[in-house]
């Protein structure tokens, strides 16, 4: 017994309650403001303001922004919104401007039918560009280089396009002629006509619809969607059902031309030589509607021309393709 005591610790109880309370207890001084110098509370900190159009957080899915098809209905609005208030523009215009001719003979002179579709196509292409920008659009627009302004592809271009026309002359033969005949009421007005339509709506049409609506496209989708869109887009906008189907088919061409070539030059020069085409070819049968089915009644010698001319389509594409390579290969892309 007494070996055992010995051995075994004196262990005050007490004392081990009182370390193990210093141990576990808080530090006082930590919490007791008497224990150390008070500092003054820091004032929070404030944010900036957030810019919901620069934020992340507020940024729309990438399959929700521009171009959507519910952009592109939203797009030919803003084209008719542009045009019809550009008309009131223009009637108000004629209608203060004094004269013996009536109102709709002012209207459909020269120099107001340039001024109308200038704002028109100016306002639209302002009002894409910015309802763009709010939806998100992403990617570059209407690019120019003087790499594709290359005169054996705007030959070929041409000849394709004008031979397009011929090849789906059998689809504009289902439309009526009631509706050509809206074209031939507009008139044509010599130098002012040759401006809008050689110069004005090459360049304005082709920064629309290749410039901004196929590069928008391209940003999300793939190159040939973009340029089936873009055409679609372009014949859209013609209303008339037979410039409808031939802006679309044309819209094609061009729109390959300009996604080979990185550039807005050689499409809007074979734009501006088929309108001019058209131009000549207007006052030559004095705004009669002339086509290759018109001027040959007889129907084999119809069937051996436009076999002929669809071999020839092929071949002027063979051609547009070639020289694109040849560009491509002899520089870089801009």
């Amino acid at each position: 017994m007494s070996e055992n005591l010995e051995q075994t610790p004196n262990v005050n109880p007490r004392s081990e309650v009182a370390e193990t309370i210093e141990t576990t207890a808080p530090n006082n001084s930590e919490n007791n403001p008497s224990a150390q110098p008070s500092e003054p509370a820091a004032a929070p900190a404030t944010e900036p303001a957030v810019d919901p159009m620069n934020d992340p957080r507020f940024e729309a899915p990438r399959a929700q922004r521009f171009p959507t098809w519910g952009d592109m209905l939203a797009v030919i609005g803003i084209y008719l919104l542009a045009t019809v208030g550009t008309s009131i523009v223009v009637a108000i215009i004629a209608a203060i401007s004094g004269g013996a001719e009536s109102l709709a003979e002012k209207m459909s002179s020269g120099p107001m039918s340039v001024l109308s579709y200038a704002l028109s196509m100016g306002l639209t292409i302002v009002g894409v560009l910015i309802y763009r920008k709010l939806r998100r659009g992403t990617g570059r627009v209407f690019h120019f280089s003087l790499r594709g302004f290359n005169p054996m592809l705007i030959l070929w271009g041409f000849v394709m396009v004008l031979l397009t026309g011929v090849v789906i002359e059998p689809v504009l033969e289902l439309f009526p002629d009631a509706f050509l005949k809206m074209i031939d009421k507009m008139g044509m007005h010599g130098g002012w006509s040759i401006l809008m339509l050689v110069v004005l709506a090459p360049v304005m049409e082709e920064v629309l619809f290749r410039g901004i609506l196929l590069e928008s496209v391209r940003s999300k989708h793939s190159a040939g969607r973009a340029i089936v869109v873009s055409a679609l887009m372009f014949g859209v906008i013609h209303l008339i059902p037979q410039q409808v189907v031939n802006a679309f088919a044309i819209g094609l061409i061009l729109g390959y031309i300009y996604v080979r070539t990185e550039s807005l030059w050689p499409v809007i020069v074979i734009h501006a030589l088929n309108n001019a085409m058209a131009y000549v070819i207007m006052q030559w049968s004095d705004g009669a509607n002339i086509t290759v089915r018109s001027l040959i009644e007889n129907n084999t010698l119809y069937a051996v021309v436009y076999g002929v001319s669809l071999v020839a389509l092929v071949a002027s594409g063979y051609m547009v393709w070639r020289s694109i390579e040849k560009i491509n290969a002899g520089s870089p892309r801009a």
